[in-house]
């Protein structure tokens, strides 16, 4: 699909969340383990290997045999080894990057999330409203928005340029192309 100026666009952007984290399985979890080192559960890592398979598939038929992918995930263990698992789906030709980006990460509820302290703090959330409220220690719904947003909007942006700008290096050293 052509982008402005002649940059190529994804033909799809496809948002995945883990699969089953520890935290899901117990949110006790986070009183003693930091949230980026939340680790998946073995019905977690077989969602992921799902996921990657169904998305390979929706890729795959598309029509065109000429496809690539490029992941984006967060720091997180949880999402590292999810994308560790859809990565069996694709063959290494067919993956064109991976990039770690720290912004595409989940909302941050604070350091040690300790039920007793959470169950309170959320129980203020839901009166002030879920949008806005911002956790002690972490962040809103709308900071996550603005971070996640801002970060595709640049992500595609930055494709659109690149991919320009390769064209154009290639157009300059390879005339025949044209």
């Amino acid at each position: 699909m052509r982008g402005h100026k002649g940059g190529v666009l994804p033909k799809r952007i496809i948002l995945v969340r883990h699969g089953e984290s520890q935290g899901n399985n117990d949110p006790a979890a986070y009183d003693t383990t930091p949230d980026p080192k939340i680790q998946l559960t073995p019905q977690g890592i077989a969602q992921a290997r799902l996921a990657g398979a169904r998305m390979r598939h929706v890729i795959a038929g598309g029509g065109s045999s000429n496809w690539r992918v490029y992941f984006y995930v967060s720091p997180y263990a949880r999402t590292r080894s999810t994308l560790r698992e859809i990565g069996r789906s694709f063959s290494k030709k067919r993956v064109i990057g991976v990039r770690e980006e720290c912004r595409i990460r989940e909302q941050d509820f604070g350091n040690f999330q300790v039920q007793d302290r959470m169950n309170v703090i959320k129980e203020t959330r839901q009166r002030f409203g879920r949008f806005f409220y911002r956790f002690p220690e972490g962040e809103s719904a709308a900071d996550v928005f603005d971070r996640v947003s801002s970060t595709l909007s640049l992500s595609l942006s930055l494709s659109l340029i690149l991919s320009s700008v390769v064209k154009s290096e290639l157009n300059a050293s390879l005339p025949f192309l044209n």
